[in-house]
């Protein structure tokens, strides 16, 4: 007899025998929470709190999206909630087919709403009118009675005006995925936590979902008034768009880059250069971040009235466009006729302006002496104003194709910045509160006699700080990339950076039996570098040698040496580890890199420390070389200018 889901009768022997299956595996639950563990069946599970992962989760949400609205909070949580448990459920639905050794796609469904049963997350019941086919006319109707999602809300007081089980519809409708062999999307219609009876659900093809819908409440037509803000989801949709919106950023970046005519991005209301293109710069005979900065005012002079930028900016606002002449004065005096042209452009969630200068100069000069000379040279002026008009059209073609990359660049250039204001607080954030309260736990370890296993607490807070390590690695890259990354140039001593490296590296070489050998004679001196940035390159080299040298020795040698420019600091790495092919040495200081995907999965890492140090040695007017052989081990050579700013003024 079926007690853990409600299905029609004709399934009801299939759905027996996973009940029996499923029963059987939790039934042989372990709970060793000294070791942090809780096993079913001899795989581990974990515990979730309901409300963390529904209506808290939606409140935390509204909080870090406050500023963009409501609607686009409960976007950016529904979309989170129902990836994560539609990819739970493909993971779960094929691991219990696996073990059951099923084939048939109804039995395979059927351990699906058992196991819900079991771990919490709901009853299921199953409509008589669902067709559950594999193919794209599988339809599923079904009920959650004792959802944990509309439950948490309920139980918090809370009422609201839209479908909440949102991780129950990505857990069903993959699991039905993996069991059918068909891409499934399910939606909430109705739901307990906004007043209705039951949390109704119905699971179709993503193509027919919304045609289902509408099908089902032609039949009711008394819900169709109570299914309101539903919403039919789009699995890993948002990384989609935010992949292809960073594409066309980069696209119309380098229009921007690559084009011919001077183009500056202009403060809406001062006036001010907020960005210049390489032919900006060329115009105006300075550097672009000399353009930066300057008004408009300073560097085209109306030839039509005073103000240009003021008359830009009306017609723009008035009309969309702009259209007029002036004189453009570069850095060394030289005067240019240019025609100016004015549209709006987003740029970073504001309103500026584009101005858009072409150099007119000869061709006015031109137009002049074809004038004084229309009659002796008549044939010559109708050349010239044919291949002005060439021209003309050129220009009215390049300035549409600007227009229209305009607008595409100002939604690609919003989703990056947010995206990038959003990841880094949303994961700096937590990872911050677990070192905190792991660390706060310690200190009260012990306290009215309850004893904490300190251990696990020093792996949590160890695991917290080495995630909030990668991020920032992450974020340092983003930087160097982005030409934020800043120098603090400081004088200090070499022999105390390496003492204080040697104490940071010292527990990770004894951690795989390595000897670290130390070859730096006393008396180092002092250098002028940014203190911070050498020792994280040393400390990046030495971290990447105990890793991946097992039972060996890692070296690390310090000396001041004559180079080229100069003396200059060598710092060297050596190491007996694995080593790697020398024709894949570059590849290393790749971001994101590895010797192969093998190294990855043994090793670990993300590829991010070779690259950072190698900017880092650059930044300072330095370099680092690698040698290696598979199975001889490498060595990392670092060189550094003994004073940044001497090699500065040198150059």
């Amino acid at each position: 007899m079926l007690k853990t889901v409600r299905v029609p009768p004709h399934f009801e022997p299939l759905f027996e025998q996973a009940q029996e299956f499923v029963g059987r595996i939790f039934a042989e639950r372990s709970d060793i929470p000294d070791k942090g563990r809780i096993e079913v069946f001899g795989q581990r599970y974990m515990l979730v709190r309901a409300r963390a992962m529904s209506v808290e989760f939606f409140e935390m949400v509204q909080r870090l999206y406050r500023d963009k609205g409501q609607d686009e909070a409960l976007g950016v949580a529904r979309s989170l909630l129902f990836d994560i448990a539609h990819a739970m459920g493909l993971s779960d639905a094929r691991d219990f087919a696996d073990r059951m050794q099923l084939q048939d796609p109804i039995a395979r469904l059927s351990a699906g709403p058992i196991h819900f049963s079991h771990s919490g997350w709901a009853f299921v019941d199953i409509s008589p009118d669902s067709r559950p086919v594999p193919d794209e006319s599988f339809y599923l109707l079904y009920d959650h009675p004792y959802s944990f999602e509309s439950d948490s809300w309920i139980d918090a007081g809370k009422r609201t005006d839209f479908p909440v089980c949102v991780m129950n519809a990505g857990y069903s409708s993959g699991w039905c995925e993996a069991s059918f062999g068909v891409p499934l999307v399910a939606t909430e219609i109705l739901c307990r936590a906004k007043g209705d009876e039951h949390c109704r659900f119905i699971m179709a093809h993503p193509s027919r979902i919304e045609g289902c819908i509408d099908a089902y409440l032609h039949g009711q037509p008394h819900l169709a008034g109570r299914v309101t803000r539903y919403e039919i989801p789009g699995f890993f949709s948002r990384k989609q768009q935010e992949d292809e919106l960073r594409s066309r950023e980069e696209q119309y970046r380098g229009i921007f880059e690559a084009g011919t005519n001077a183009l500056l991005i202009l403060d809406a209301e001062t006036g001010v250069v907020v960005q210049a293109n390489p032919a900006a710069s060329r115009l105006f005979r300075c550097s672009r971040d000399d353009l930066a900065g300057r008004r408009f005012a300073d560097l085209v002079a109306a030839s039509g009235g005073p103000d240009l930028f003021a008359r830009m900016r009306a017609a723009v606002h008035g009309h969309g466009h702009f259209l007029s002449e002036g004189t453009a004065t570069a850095r060394d005096g030289k005067a240019y006729i240019v025609e100016l042209r004015g549209a709006r452009f987003r740029l970073q969630s504001r309103d500026h302006l584009l101005a858009v200068l072409t150099d007119i100069t000869e061709q006015k000069r031109a137009q002049l002496a074809l004038r004084q000379a229309h009659d002796e040279l008549e044939q010559r002026v109708r050349e010239r104003t044919a291949e002005l008009e060439r021209l003309n059209q050129q220009l009215h073609l390049l300035n549409s194709q600007l227009v229209s990359a305009r607008d595409s660049a100002i939604d690609a250039s919003r989703a990056k910045s947010a995206f990038l204001a959003n990841m880094s607080h949303e994961l700096r954030t937590p990872l911050n509160a677990i070192i905190g309260y792991s660390e706060l736990l310690e200190d009260e370890s012990g306290v009215d006699g309850v004893p904490l296993d300190l251990g696990d607490l020093g792996k949590i807070r160890g695991s917290a700080r080495h995630l909030l390590d990668l991020i920032n690695d992450i974020l340092d890259v983003s930087k160097i990339e982005a030409g934020k990354m800043e120098l603090f140039v400081e004088s200090f001593a070499v022999d105390e950076l390496v003492q204080e490296v040697i104490a940071t590296i010292e527990p990770l070489a004894r951690k795989n039996d390595n000897r670290l050998e130390l070859a730096a004679r006393p008396g180092l001196g002092a250098v002028a570098l940014d203190r911070t940035k050498v020792k994280q390159i040393i400390i990046n080299l030495l971290s990447n040698a105990c890793k991946f040298t097992h039972r060996g020795v890692v070296g690390l040698k310090v000396s001041r040496e004559a180079g080229p420019r100069g003396e200059q600091l060598v710092v060297a790495v050596q190491d007996t580890g694995i080593g790697i092919d020398p024709a894949r040495l570059e590849e290393l200081f790749q971001p994101f890199r590895q010797a192969d995907e093998s190294t990855t999965r043994k090793y670990g890492g993300t590829g991010l420390g070779l690259s950072i140090s190698r900017h880092y040695a650059e930044m300072m007017q330095g370099g680092i070389e690698a040698h290696s052989a598979p199975g001889q081990g490498s060595t990392f050579t670092v060189t550094l200018p003994i004073a940044l700013h001497s090699v500065e003024a040198a150059e």
